[in-house]
């Protein structure tokens, strides 16, 4: 300790950027040099390089599991043992101002290195956090929090990050019974505001957890009303900027319908969107990634890739599971579900790949029949959560 804290300032710098994040809070806690180092801009810089460097080398996911918060290890190389290692848990912070504990998380949303959390407490609670610094800024709501609310988490063209917070529910035997709310939290201005006439008049389930990218939110959404049987879906997204929903964007394929086939969304590096679709009465299954996204257009790359599922799984993913990532180099999809044919709940890690490449990894019993198993990407950032004062 005392040798390390000798060497020169530079030196010391280099040394501790390669510090996993996992241990960077003990880092700032050994000594009040290291801890004046770790807020230094340079250092956050090399940290992130670093960070960055190993997801090259060792693929980081964040997975919820328990209603907690994890950052996971993933290898999925090994065909003997593939596995997904949790390498701390990324929620059981203290927020020292309000002594509030975060925990029970029901939904975690990832955007530009930050998490928004909400918990599953009787009255709900949100908080947006950065691991890297470990900052945490708890949202308080206009009025009241609901069990129907939906989110998504993005940010304007001024890198001013915001959370939309909305429910669009309609119900046709009574024109008092329709409920449509919309309304966006600001970072910068610590505040709600109302939002009107923004409704996309479509359908986003309830359990469709949207996707961040760029700064935007994209939902698999289908058409509100009836066109002679004809129900259209698409991709929908809302402009953190405009805060207002874009154009209806086309999907490479056409879902039944009804809500049976199941349509998720996951992210491929930091511009690319990914798309799962397997059929309801086929099991057939799609991988599509995207050329070109924006929130008024989009366009498809080739099929990314397709599994006939009934020879492997002999069901269908659950639509408000399914989260899923893609490994390029592996050249595979891992899906996160359930074990359908274990008499416990359990959550299972399914390997997809080509010419009948499968695996599958046991997570483990699950403590509550209503957590799943759910996964995003996540990239280490240098966004400070403004404090308040």
């Amino acid at each position: 300790m005392t040798i390390m804290s000798d060497l020169p300032r530079d030196l010391l710098a280099e040394i501790l950027s390669k510090v996993p994040l996992t241990s960077l809070r003990a880092v700032r806690f050994t000594c009040k040099k290291w801890n004046d180092l770790s807020k230094d801009r340079s250092f956050h810089k090399k940290q992130i390089i670093e960070a960055k460097k190993k997801q090259l080398k060792e693929f980081e996911v964040i997975m919820m599991r328990n209603f907690r918060v994890y950052l996971t290890s993933v290898d999925i190389h090994s065909d003997v043992d593939p596995s997904f290692t949790p390498k701390g848990t990324l929620i059981s912070l203290n927020d020292d101002a309000n002594h509030h504990q975060v925990d029970n998380v029901s939904k975690v949303f990832h955007c530009d290195g930050l998490l928004l959390c909400i918990t599953k407490d009787l009255n709900f609670r949100l908080v947006v956090w950065n691991p890297y610094f470990g900052q945490i800024r708890w949202i308080k709501p206009r009025n009241s929090y609901h069990i129907l609310d939906s989110y998504a988490f993005g940010y304007d063209e001024n890198k001013n990050h915001k959370i939309l917070r909305f429910k669009d529910n309609y119900y046709t035997f009574s024109a008092q019974d329709q409920i449509c709310e919309f309304e966006v939290y600001s970072f910068e201005s610590n505040s709600w505001k109302v939002v009107l006439d923004v409704s996309p008049a479509c359908d986003i389930e309830a359990y469709n957890r949207g996707l961040s990218l760029k700064g935007n939110t994209y939902w698999y959404a289908k058409d509100k009303y009836d066109r002679g049987g004809e129900d259209i879906d698409f991709l929908i997204c809302f402009d953190f900027t405009s805060e207002r929903f874009g154009p209806r964007l086309p999907l490479p394929f056409n879902s039944s319908p009804t809500w049976e086939d199941i349509v998720t969304l996951s992210s491929v590096g930091e511009d690319q969107l990914a798309v799962l679709f397997q059929s309801n009465r086929t099991k057939w299954m799609e991988i599509w990634i995207t050329s070109k996204i924006e929130p008024t257009e989009v366009s498809w790359n080739k099929l990314f890739l397709a599994v006939d599922m009934r020879a492997l799984t002999r069901f269908e993913f659950l639509a408000h599971a399914g989260s899923f990532f893609i490994d390029q180099k592996k050249n595979v999809v891992v899906v996160f579900d359930r074990d359908m044919d274990a008499p416990t709940d359990r959550g299972m890690a399914y390997i997809i790949g080509k010419n009948g490449y499968f695996r599958k990894v046991d997570l483990g019993e699950d403590a509550d029949s209503s957590c799943y198993p759910l996964v995003c990407s996540y990239v280490p950032s240098s966004v400070q959560i403004r404090q308040l004062t």
